[in-house]
């Protein structure tokens, strides 16, 4: 311990922005697939990478650019919008050219003072969390300039106490890799169900029914097109509330943003902000279990607004059904006498993933917004039997039910994780 330093980031580490000029990508310019992955904001979380839904350039768009293309063992932190999130391009990442948009910056250490996987494992924890919060300024759009950054200060054991430090914690990381693909393939299996039954129509009995013509195209003979707001019993706005309690705000809520839905799709909601509201602002948008929580602002041509969360009974459970969603979102809330909330979710999340919903986006400024009450006057909505919807219901909530059991596996390892690292540096335990 006596031979630990102390060292400001600045000194051990080059931090790299990434290329904002004229270059810089238009939407237009991505693609599915392509030469080089270019990083959203869903691809860096609070603990590593999520490829779930990636973007790309073309090589000669990548060669156009000058900075933000990583090597191999570095480091992403974002510092815009979400601040502090982090991820390591070591060997197990399948990609070979990746660049970071210009809401993150690269880390690259001095191998001859700094161990990357330490390095990972610091900036994870509550002790490096805490100065980049700190550090960071604005409430509407946080973000974390190079320069504070640089400030920030790192415990330095020699070199090798840091392998053995990274060693034991990346143990827990390879742990919640595991059930987070674990996770990831329960969400397509349920995704895949969705389109065997009500994409393709290959749904049970199918070989014995006809299809019809409809407004949205040839449709078996005893399903439906109805519109958004046959659907929907309510919705509302959501609140961002007040960083203090008063008089005025006694209700106290966990806060629901788009930048949140990957992470709590894998069970990690421990960047929700937790704020307080009116009592009749928090009454009104209390989440209910089954609710949809819909982004209708905010997008960018990285992340386009229309992303969707399907509120579980075992998420609320862990945040003491105190939730509500931020006012970038809608809380949306399905009518049950006439469609089925998990059904109803997958659906949206076809329109998303299909792009259909993109005629229901405006751009303005830079900033891609959702035409909320147009979509709900004149969107689509295919609805089955209610049968049909009843058995999808049945096999997703099993499906549901075990992502949330590994969630909650994650959500322990993650406490067990972040309590460690303290203890490993303050000498308590042997390293």
């Amino acid at each position: 311990m006596n031979k630990w330093k102390e060292k400001r980031l600045g000194e051990v580490c080059e931090i790299i922005d990434g290329d904002r000029g004229s270059n810089y990508p238009k939407q237009e310019e991505f693609r599915d697939d392509g030469y080089c992955l270019f990083l959203n904001t869903g691809n860096v979380t609070r603990n590593g990478f999520d490829f779930s839904s990636n973007q790309f350039i073309s090589i000669e768009k990548d060669k156009l650019l000058r900075k933000g293309k990583l090597s191999k063992e570095d480091i992403v932190l974002t510092t815009r919008g979400t601040v502090g999130n982090v991820a390591y391009y070591n060997k197990n990442v399948p990609f070979d050219n990746i660049r970071i948009n210009s809401g993150m910056v690269i880390i690259r250490n001095n191998e001859e003072l700094l161990d990357v996987g330490y390095l990972y494992q610091y900036i994870k924890s509550p002790i490096a969390q805490s100065l980049i919060k700190l550090y960071s300024s604005g409430s509407a759009q946080p973000q974390l300039p190079i320069k504070d950054l640089k400030k920030i200060k790192i415990i330095l054991p020699d070199l090798p106490v840091q392998k053995r430090i990274a060693d034991i914690l990346s143990a827990y990381d390879d742990l919640i890799e595991n059930n987070n693909k674990r996770i990831d393939l329960l969400e397509k299996a349920a995704q895949e169900l969705y389109k065997e039954w009500f994409v393709r129509f290959r749904f049970p009995g199918y070989e014995n029914v006809k299809l019809k013509d409809s407004a949205i195209g040839h449709i078996p003979e005893k399903f439906d097109v109805v519109k958004m707001s046959d659907v929907l019993s309510y919705y509302i706005g959501g609140g961002w509330g007040e960083d203090d309690e008063s008089t005025s705000y006694p209700c106290d809520a966990y806060v629901i943003r788009g930048t949140d839905f990957p992470k709590i799709n894998n069970g990690d909601w421990s960047t929700c902000p937790y704020r307080y509201h009116k009592k009749s602002n928090y009454e009104a948008r209390k989440l209910e279990p089954w609710d949809i929580v819909l982004e209708v602002s905010g997008g960018t041509q990285e992340q386009p607004v229309g992303r969707t969360l399907i509120v579980t009974p075992d998420f609320l459970n862990a945040l003491s059904d105190k939730v509500i969603c931020a006012s970038f979102c809608k809380q949306l809330r399905c009518d049950v006498n006439v469609i089925s909330p998990i059904y109803y979710y997958y659906w949206m999340q076809f329109l998303y993933n299909t792009r259909i919903i993109d005629k229901f986006q405006l751009q303005s400024t830079g900033i891609i917004n959702f035409k909320f009450e147009y979509f709900h006057r004149k969107g689509d909505v295919l609805l089955p039997p209610k049968h049909l919807m009843d058995e999808f219901d049945g096999k997703v909530k099993q499906i549901f039910k075990l992502k949330d059991d590994l969630a909650l596996q994650n959500r322990n390892l993650i406490k067990q994780r972040d309590l460690l690292l303290p203890r490993l540096m303050s000498g308590k335990l042997e390293v």
